[in-house]
Order: structure tokens, then sequence, then C-alpha cells
């Protein structure tokens, strides 16, 4: 996930500008940060649906109930 870290840095590197801008250059600063905040939320938010899909082919196997459910069991046994 590297586009998300490299957007969370240049969001606090875009907030410590804006908190060192003249109060008239801020507006437009702001309205920038606010955009950069919502790509962030936005990919975070399809992040956490999407989910991994390891985890979701071992939940499948786990309701199953299969022999591949159970680490360290082989089958019959």
């Amino acid at each position: 996930m590297a586009r998300i870290d490299d957007l969370r840095a240049a969001r606090d590197l875009m907030w410590d500008s804006i908190e060192a801008a003249d109060a008239e250059k801020r507006a437009p600063l702001m309205n920038q940060w606010r955009a950069l905040e919502a790509t962030i939320s936005e990919i975070e938010s399809k992040a956490e649906k999407a989910g991994d899909p390891i985890d979701e082919i071992a939940a499948r196997r786990s309701a199953r109930g299969g022999a591949t459910a159970r680490p360290g069991r082989a089958q019959g046994v």
C-alpha cells in the first residue's frame, strides 16, 4: 500500500505548510487538504471492504468444516 502511505505523508506535509502559510493563502491550501483527506478516506474504506483474500478463503474453509480448515490435522486423523 505504498500509494496510501505517500498520500498520508503528503497530507502531513500539506498540514505543516498550511500552518506556516500566510492567512490569505490558507483557504486554497485547506481546500486541497480536504480533497486529499477525502481521497485517503475513500481508499481506506475500499481497503476495509475488500478484505484480505487469504482470510476470505480461510473463512470459507472453516465454514465448510473441511480438514484443511484445521491447521496441523491431516484428513482422516
